[in-house]
């Protein structure tokens, strides 16, 4: 037990058997993200105004899948980081920026930061609890592309800030 390969293992045997700590993103309790598989060090963050494609699944407290991109066709999803009005649930404005490409996480939403007390009828019933998984898979930031395809993109980012320097 006195040899560093003998303590490393040991350190690699806990790491894996303990349970990952969730982080409170929210500050009370209701939207919990815990890191299910880490990302490589250097990778893109998902800062404000970026373009994020990420793949997710959606499941109630019961068990019952509301969206799952990794099983079947439906494609990942793309939304902007830090958008008014949000592109997303609240529980994911909070984590995207949290999170770097390749991260997978898991999103433990109350309803205030999931679809809210109104819920999504008839799939999402009121004040409903929902669990995400979310894989960030990468990040597009429009200002800094020299795609053409993505000039009217970069015109209309250009346009909202001018709008919130300006007001």
């Amino acid at each position: 037990w006195n040899s560093p390969p003998a303590a490393r293992r040991l350190v690699a045997w806990l790491a894996m058997t303990t349970p990952p700590t969730p982080l409170d993103l929210s500050g009370d309790g209701g939207c919990l993200m815990t890191t299910l598989r880490e990302p490589l060090p250097t990778a893109a963050r998902a800062s404000a105004g970026v373009y994020a494609t990420v793949r997710f699944r959606a499941a109630l407290a019961d068990g019952t899948v509301l969206h799952d991109s990794w099983e079947g066709e439906a494609p990942p999803l793309q939304v902007r980081v830090g958008a008014e009005p949000s592109d997303a649930a609240l529980g994911w404005d909070l984590a995207l920026p949290r999170m770097r490409v390749g991260q997978q996480v898991r999103l433990e939403c109350g309803p205030s930061y999931a679809y809210g007390d109104a819920g999504a009828p008839p799939l999402i019933p009121p004040s409903s609890p929902v669990t995400f998984e979310l894989e960030l898979l990468s990040v597009r930031d429009l200002m800094s592309s020299h795609n053409p395809d993505e000039a009217r993109g970069r015109r209309w980012l250009r346009w909202r800030r001018r709008d919130s320097i300006l007001s």
